[in-house]
Protein backbone atom coordinates (compact mmCIF):
# COMPACT_ATOMS: atom_id res chain seq x y z
CA UNK A 1 0.00 0.00 0.00
CA UNK A 2 1.12 3.45 -0.69
CA UNK A 3 2.46 6.14 2.00
CA UNK A 4 -0.36 8.46 0.50
CA UNK A 5 -2.86 5.87 0.44
CA UNK A 6 -2.28 4.63 3.77
CA UNK A 7 -2.45 8.48 5.73
CA UNK A 8 -5.82 8.78 3.97
CA UNK A 9 -7.18 5.92 5.27
CA UNK A 10 -5.47 6.61 8.70
CA UNK A 11 -6.96 9.87 8.67
CA UNK A 12 -10.65 8.78 7.44
CA UNK A 13 -10.41 6.78 10.62
CA UNK A 14 -9.18 9.15 13.08
CA UNK A 15 -11.93 11.84 11.50
CA UNK A 16 -14.71 9.64 11.87
CA UNK A 17 -13.58 8.78 15.29
CA UNK A 18 -13.45 12.38 16.34
CA UNK A 19 -16.94 12.82 14.88
CA UNK A 20 -18.51 10.03 16.62
CA UNK A 21 -17.19 11.15 20.12
CA UNK A 22 -17.94 15.13 19.65
CA UNK A 23 -21.77 13.65 19.57
CA UNK A 24 -21.23 12.26 23.10
CA UNK A 25 -20.86 14.23 26.62
CA UNK A 26 -17.13 15.65 27.17
CA UNK A 27 -17.81 14.45 30.12
CA UNK A 28 -18.24 10.53 29.04
CA UNK A 29 -15.26 10.97 26.35
CA UNK A 30 -12.75 12.33 28.75
CA UNK A 31 -13.36 9.34 30.98
CA UNK A 32 -13.49 6.92 28.27
CA UNK A 33 -10.29 8.26 26.35
CA UNK A 34 -8.30 8.00 30.00
CA UNK A 35 -8.97 4.60 30.27
CA UNK A 36 -8.98 3.38 26.81
CA UNK A 37 -5.19 4.34 26.49
CA UNK A 38 -4.30 2.46 29.96
CA UNK A 39 -6.38 -0.63 28.69
CA UNK A 40 -4.83 0.03 25.26
CA UNK A 41 -1.22 0.43 26.42
CA UNK A 42 -1.77 -2.67 28.73
CA UNK A 43 -3.13 -5.10 25.57
CA UNK A 44 -1.29 -4.65 23.38
CA UNK A 45 2.16 -3.36 25.32
CA UNK A 46 2.72 -0.27 23.48
CA UNK A 47 6.47 1.21 24.78
CA UNK A 48 5.89 -0.15 27.89
CA UNK A 49 9.28 -2.11 28.19
CA UNK A 50 11.00 1.28 26.85
CA UNK A 51 9.36 3.13 29.65
CA UNK A 52 9.68 0.34 32.71
CA UNK A 53 13.65 0.59 31.45
CA UNK A 54 13.76 4.00 31.32
CA UNK A 55 12.04 4.29 34.95
CA UNK A 56 14.06 1.48 36.19
CA UNK A 57 16.94 3.77 34.92
CA UNK A 58 16.16 7.00 36.63
CA UNK A 59 14.49 5.84 39.68
CA UNK A 60 16.82 2.07 40.58
CA UNK A 61 15.17 2.04 43.90
CA UNK A 62 11.43 1.87 42.63
CA UNK A 63 9.53 -1.16 42.87
CA UNK A 64 8.40 -2.78 40.17
CA UNK A 65 4.79 -1.88 41.46
CA UNK A 66 5.68 1.66 41.80
CA UNK A 67 7.24 1.85 38.14
CA UNK A 68 4.05 0.14 36.95
CA UNK A 69 1.97 2.89 38.62
CA UNK A 70 3.85 5.53 37.13
CA UNK A 71 3.08 4.10 33.57
CA UNK A 72 -0.26 3.86 34.08
CA UNK A 73 -0.64 7.63 35.28
CA UNK A 74 0.99 8.14 32.00
CA UNK A 75 -1.35 6.68 29.73
CA UNK A 76 -4.02 7.91 31.70
CA UNK A 77 -2.61 11.64 31.70
CA UNK A 78 -2.53 11.02 27.76
CA UNK A 79 -5.48 9.81 27.19
CA UNK A 80 -6.78 12.99 29.33
CA UNK A 81 -4.69 15.37 27.40
CA UNK A 82 -6.09 13.84 24.12
CA UNK A 83 -9.72 14.32 25.14
CA UNK A 84 -8.56 17.56 26.34
CA UNK A 85 -6.93 18.90 23.15
CA UNK A 86 -9.69 17.88 20.89
CA UNK A 87 -12.97 17.68 22.03
CA UNK A 88 -12.28 20.13 25.11
CA UNK A 89 -14.24 23.87 25.80
CA UNK A 90 -11.08 26.42 25.34
CA UNK A 91 -12.72 28.82 27.59
CA UNK A 92 -13.75 26.52 30.60
CA UNK A 93 -10.53 24.41 30.16
CA UNK A 94 -8.93 27.89 30.72
CA UNK A 95 -11.22 28.13 33.86
CA UNK A 96 -9.68 25.28 35.65
CA UNK A 97 -5.81 26.90 34.95
CA UNK A 98 -3.45 28.83 37.50
CA UNK A 99 -0.41 30.17 36.87
CA UNK A 100 2.49 30.77 38.88
CA UNK A 101 5.31 33.51 37.71
CA UNK A 102 3.42 34.96 34.92
CA UNK A 103 5.41 37.92 35.77
CA UNK A 104 8.67 36.29 35.13
CA UNK A 105 7.37 35.67 31.17
CA UNK A 106 6.27 38.78 30.88
CA UNK A 107 9.17 40.40 31.71
CA UNK A 108 10.92 38.52 29.52
CA UNK A 109 8.55 39.22 26.87
CA UNK A 110 9.08 43.32 27.76
CA UNK A 111 12.86 43.04 27.32
CA UNK A 112 12.04 43.31 23.34
CA UNK A 113 14.33 40.96 21.99
CA UNK A 114 11.51 38.06 21.56
CA UNK A 115 12.04 34.77 24.11
CA UNK A 116 13.05 31.49 23.86
CA UNK A 117 10.29 29.59 25.47
CA UNK A 118 12.32 26.33 26.51
CA UNK A 119 10.00 23.28 27.89
CA UNK A 120 9.47 19.51 27.62
CA UNK A 121 6.77 16.89 26.60
CA UNK A 122 5.10 17.38 30.38
CA UNK A 123 2.12 17.62 31.31
CA UNK A 124 -0.69 19.25 28.91
CA UNK A 125 2.07 21.07 27.02
CA UNK A 126 -0.84 22.03 24.11
CA UNK A 127 -3.01 23.77 26.85
CA UNK A 128 -0.46 25.96 28.19
CA UNK A 129 0.12 26.96 24.56
CA UNK A 130 -2.94 28.27 24.09
CA UNK A 131 -3.05 30.15 27.52
CA UNK A 132 -0.39 31.83 26.64
CA UNK A 133 -0.73 32.31 22.84
CA UNK A 134 -4.56 34.15 24.73
CA UNK A 135 -1.78 36.46 26.23
CA UNK A 136 1.04 36.82 23.59
CA UNK A 137 2.21 35.85 20.01
CA UNK A 138 3.60 32.81 20.21
CA UNK A 139 5.16 30.31 18.17
CA UNK A 140 5.71 26.39 18.44
CA UNK A 141 8.63 24.67 16.55
CA UNK A 142 8.01 20.98 16.47
CA UNK A 143 8.54 17.73 14.07
CA UNK A 144 6.07 17.10 11.44
CA UNK A 145 4.37 14.27 12.01
CA UNK A 146 4.10 10.77 9.51
CA UNK A 147 0.85 11.27 8.30
CA UNK A 148 0.82 14.89 6.54
CA UNK A 149 -3.16 15.00 6.94
CA UNK A 150 -3.83 14.36 10.59
CA UNK A 151 -0.72 16.90 11.21
CA UNK A 152 -2.01 19.56 8.47
CA UNK A 153 -5.88 18.81 10.89
CA UNK A 154 -4.12 19.43 14.05
CA UNK A 155 -1.67 22.63 13.51
CA UNK A 156 -5.13 23.79 11.75
CA UNK A 157 -6.82 23.59 15.64
CA UNK A 158 -3.46 24.74 16.57
CA UNK A 159 -3.50 28.40 14.92
CA UNK A 160 -7.47 28.68 15.59
CA UNK A 161 -6.11 29.30 19.12
CA UNK A 162 -3.50 31.85 17.92
CA UNK A 163 -0.72 28.88 17.99
CA UNK A 164 1.69 29.22 15.11
CA UNK A 165 3.60 25.80 13.67
CA UNK A 166 6.95 26.29 12.62
CA UNK A 167 7.95 22.92 10.77
CA UNK A 168 11.39 21.97 12.58
CA UNK A 169 13.31 21.39 9.26
CA UNK A 170 14.97 24.38 8.24
CA UNK A 171 13.66 26.49 11.12
CA UNK A 172 16.39 28.96 12.28
CA UNK A 173 15.53 31.43 9.32
CA UNK A 174 11.68 31.48 10.64
CA UNK A 175 13.21 31.78 14.49
CA UNK A 176 15.24 34.28 13.72
CA UNK A 177 12.36 36.26 12.20
CA UNK A 178 9.85 35.52 14.39
CA UNK A 179 12.23 36.66 17.24
CA UNK A 180 12.80 39.96 15.86
CA UNK A 181 9.29 40.70 15.50
CA UNK A 182 8.85 39.77 19.51
CA UNK A 183 6.94 36.15 19.47
CA UNK A 184 7.52 33.65 21.86
CA UNK A 185 9.29 30.91 20.37
CA UNK A 186 8.68 27.58 21.83
CA UNK A 187 10.94 24.88 21.67
CA UNK A 188 10.97 21.06 22.90
CA UNK A 189 13.94 20.07 24.66
CA UNK A 190 13.50 17.03 26.18
CA UNK A 191 13.95 14.54 23.15
CA UNK A 192 16.74 12.55 21.85
CA UNK A 193 18.96 14.58 19.31
CA UNK A 194 21.63 12.11 18.42
CA UNK A 195 24.56 14.19 16.33
CA UNK A 196 22.16 17.27 16.42
CA UNK A 197 22.98 17.69 19.94
CA UNK A 198 25.65 17.69 22.50
CA UNK A 199 26.27 15.21 24.73
CA UNK A 200 24.62 16.38 28.68
CA UNK A 201 23.40 15.39 31.91
CA UNK A 202 19.71 14.51 31.95
CA UNK A 203 18.01 12.63 34.80
CA UNK A 204 21.11 11.01 35.92
CA UNK A 205 22.35 9.80 32.85
CA UNK A 206 24.06 10.90 29.48
CA UNK A 207 21.82 12.26 26.79
CA UNK A 208 22.58 13.75 23.24
CA UNK A 209 20.72 17.52 23.87
CA UNK A 210 19.09 19.72 21.13
CA UNK A 211 21.29 23.09 21.05
CA UNK A 212 18.87 25.57 19.32
CA UNK A 213 17.83 27.65 22.33
CA UNK A 214 21.35 27.92 23.46
CA UNK A 215 22.75 28.69 19.97
CA UNK A 216 20.08 31.26 19.08
CA UNK A 217 19.92 32.77 22.36
CA UNK A 218 23.78 33.49 22.19
CA UNK A 219 23.02 34.98 18.64
CA UNK A 220 20.38 36.65 19.56
CA UNK A 221 20.78 37.87 23.15
CA UNK A 222 17.16 37.19 23.52
CA UNK A 223 16.31 35.74 27.04
CA UNK A 224 15.52 31.89 27.73
CA UNK A 225 12.35 31.69 29.73
CA UNK A 226 11.24 28.39 30.86
CA UNK A 227 7.44 27.17 32.08
CA UNK A 228 6.10 24.07 32.41
CA UNK A 229 2.08 22.24 32.60
CA UNK A 230 1.75 20.51 35.55
CA UNK A 231 -2.04 18.56 35.99
CA UNK A 232 -2.96 18.77 39.82
CA UNK A 233 -4.25 15.25 41.33
CA UNK A 234 -7.61 17.30 41.54
CA UNK A 235 -7.73 17.68 37.48
CA UNK A 236 -6.55 21.55 37.37
CA UNK A 237 -3.67 22.65 35.40
CA UNK A 238 -0.78 24.74 37.09
CA UNK A 239 1.09 26.44 34.34
CA UNK A 240 4.36 27.41 36.38
CA UNK A 241 6.98 29.95 34.68
CA UNK A 242 9.91 30.32 36.38
CA UNK A 243 12.36 33.21 35.77
CA UNK A 244 14.27 33.54 32.60
CA UNK A 245 17.72 32.97 31.85
CA UNK A 246 20.32 35.44 29.96
CA UNK A 247 22.59 34.52 27.29
CA UNK A 248 24.90 37.39 28.44
CA UNK A 249 28.20 35.73 29.48
CA UNK A 250 28.13 32.79 27.29
CA UNK A 251 30.11 32.80 24.08
CA UNK A 252 29.07 30.96 20.66
CA UNK A 253 31.58 27.82 20.87
CA UNK A 254 30.86 24.44 21.80
CA UNK A 255 32.20 24.82 25.55
CA UNK A 256 29.50 27.49 26.13
CA UNK A 257 26.99 26.26 24.07
CA UNK A 258 26.88 22.53 26.07
CA UNK A 259 27.03 24.45 29.59
CA UNK A 260 24.03 26.64 28.57
CA UNK A 261 21.95 23.80 27.20
CA UNK A 262 22.73 21.93 30.52
CA UNK A 263 21.68 24.39 32.61
CA UNK A 264 18.21 24.57 30.69
CA UNK A 265 18.10 21.10 30.69
CA UNK A 266 18.65 20.98 34.35
CA UNK A 267 15.54 22.98 35.49
CA UNK A 268 13.37 20.83 32.74
CA UNK A 269 14.57 17.96 34.34
CA UNK A 270 13.71 18.73 38.24
CA UNK A 271 10.01 18.82 37.60
CA UNK A 272 10.27 15.38 35.79
CA UNK A 273 11.97 14.07 39.46
CA UNK A 274 9.09 15.80 41.05
CA UNK A 275 6.03 14.32 39.07
CA UNK A 276 7.37 11.49 36.80
CA UNK A 277 3.85 10.54 36.23
CA UNK A 278 3.68 13.53 33.97
CA UNK A 279 6.28 13.12 31.48
CA UNK A 280 6.58 11.08 27.79
CA UNK A 281 8.66 8.14 29.23
CA UNK A 282 7.84 5.94 25.74
CA UNK A 283 10.24 8.45 23.82
CA UNK A 284 14.02 6.82 23.55
CA UNK A 285 15.57 9.51 25.53
CA UNK A 286 18.88 7.88 26.22
CA UNK A 287 19.77 6.14 22.73
CA UNK A 288 21.61 8.83 20.93
CA UNK A 289 24.41 10.09 23.67
CA UNK A 290 27.67 7.53 21.33
CA UNK A 291 26.86 10.30 18.75
CA UNK A 292 26.68 13.67 20.56
CA UNK A 293 28.84 16.19 20.17
CA UNK A 294 31.06 16.25 23.33
CA UNK A 295 33.36 19.16 24.38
Amino acid sequence: MKKVTKSKIEFFFFKLFINVFKLLPYKFTRSFLANLFVFGASLFDIRNSIAKKQLKMVFPDKTDKEIKNIIKKMYYHMGLTTAESYFGNKEKLFETCEVQGWENLKDAVEMGKGVILATGHFGNWELAGKYIAAHFDLVVVGKRQRNRYFDDYTNALRLKDNVIVINKKNALRPILKMLGEGYIVSLLMDQNAGRNGVLTDFLGHEASTFVGAAKIAIKTGCPIALAYAIRKDDGKHLFVCEESISPEGFKNNLEDITKFTEIISKRIEKYIYQYPHLWFWVHKRWKGHKKARKI
